[in-house]
């Protein structure tokens, strides 16, 4: 068996202030996106995971070593730091401040690494780069490692490492970005499967996530992690998703079947849930077409699209959810629904389903269950 032993997040919220700097906001016109600044952005993006990199973790990772072997893997959006300026004092005896520190956290390689040594982690390190699918996709390079490759413990750093001016003016330029008071006159709000209010903003957030095999120093678990699989689909537009679900469906059908459960089992999912057109469309398909009877809800609508992040951030904060007793609400919904849910219920036990999917033409599925 596979557990989630520790769970540490931070994000974006709508009320919450982290630096100076806006997250999540309307990114539409640049550049007047930073003047308009409105609830916090930690930059640069390394601050951000300094909030979940903490000494407890460390601490417990250290401390109590395991039998086979451990893994450090940072999901990371992309592989470079897009936007960071590099710069470094040609003296090679000058002291190390910060115009020698910068080109340290320019590679996202090399980030992971100084992380890794943090934990003392020394069997394997690696990045992943699939966008918005990232901490979820990695999950099945964890399960490989723990299921045929003698690891005992993966630790999961997840974040975006290109938060930046360039990033938001993607979204923006894609008109992805809002605020809940921003949008036709704030009438419209950030939803998800909704035919009324629909359209993402971008959040920021991290998290920290570890994985173990039983063993005799280990923490109460959060979690059973029961399989995970990441998919394609016959798509020629790499931004684009087909309508019709097929690739959230192909990893579905993949997690049940490595996790050799039913799908009768699963009562819940977290959905991806961005809010935009054509992934309500897609992702609702799916799930009907892949379960029977089950609830669904979606984080980003309250706390932002924290890309990279994202799979791993919202199954901690469904976690902390369930453990207060409840499922939570799709925000700003405008119809009555009672599967893709209008409304908090009471906390469903056993098996749930978490989803992910990125740009490149990336979805991922993973399953969990708060019966441990």
């Amino acid at each position: 068996m596979i557990y989630m032993t520790y769970s540490a997040t931070a994000c974006t919220d709508e009320i919450h202030t982290y630096e100076d700097i806006a997250f999540p906001q309307r990114a539409h016109v640049m550049p007047d996106t930073f003047r308009n600044a409105k609830t916090g952005l930690a930059y640069p993006p390394h601050n951000m995971f300094n909030k979940v990199i903490t000494a407890e973790a460390i601490k417990y990772v250290t401390e109590n070593p395991v039998k086979g072997k451990t893994a450090f893997i940072f999901a990371a959006g992309t592989q470079g730091w897009v936007g960071t300026q590099s710069r470094y004092d040609k003296n090679p005896e000058a002291e190390l401040h910060y115009k020698t520190k910068l080109p340290f956290i320019t590679l996202t390689t090399i980030y992971a690494g100084r992380v890794a040594a943090m934990f003392r982690v020394h069997d394997h390190v690696s990045t992943d780069a699939s966008a918005c699918a990232s901490s979820l996709k990695v999950l099945m390079d964890m399960q490989n490692l723990m299921f045929y490759y003698g690891f005992d413990r993966a630790i999961i750093l997840s974040g975006e490492n290109s938060v930046c001016v360039q990033s938001l003016e993607f979204f923006g330029d894609s008109k992805a970005c809002l605020t809940l008071k921003d949008e036709d006159g704030g009438k419209r709000k950030p939803s998800a499967f909704d035919d009324v209010n629909n359209g993402f903003y971008v959040g920021q957030g991290a998290a920290l996530t570890i994985f173990e095999k039983e063993h005799p120093n280990m923490r109460a678990p959060l979690a059973k992690f029961m399989g995970a699989y990441t998919s394609a689909e016959d798509n020629t537009n790499p931004l684009g998703q087909s309508e019709c679900g097929e690739g959230y469906s192909k990893a579905i059908d993949g997690a049940l079947s490595v996790a050799k459960l039913h799908k009768n089992k699963v009562r819940l999912v977290k959905t991806h849930g961005t809010g935009t057109l054509v992934n309500n469309a897609a992702e609702k398909s799916a799930l009907l077409r892949s379960l029977n009877e089950f609830v669904a809800t979606s984080y980003k609508p309250r706390i932002g699209h924290t890309l990279s992040a994202s799979g791993l951030l919202e199954t901690g904060l469904l976690l902390d959810d369930l453990k207060s007793g409840f499922v939570p609400k799709i925000c700003n919904r405008t119809t009555i629904d009672d599967v893709f849910l209008s409304d908090d219920v009471s906390a469903v036990d056993g098996p749930f389903l978490s989803l992910a999917a990125g740009m490149g033409n990336v979805f991922s599925a993973a399953l969990f269950s708060t019966e441990v």
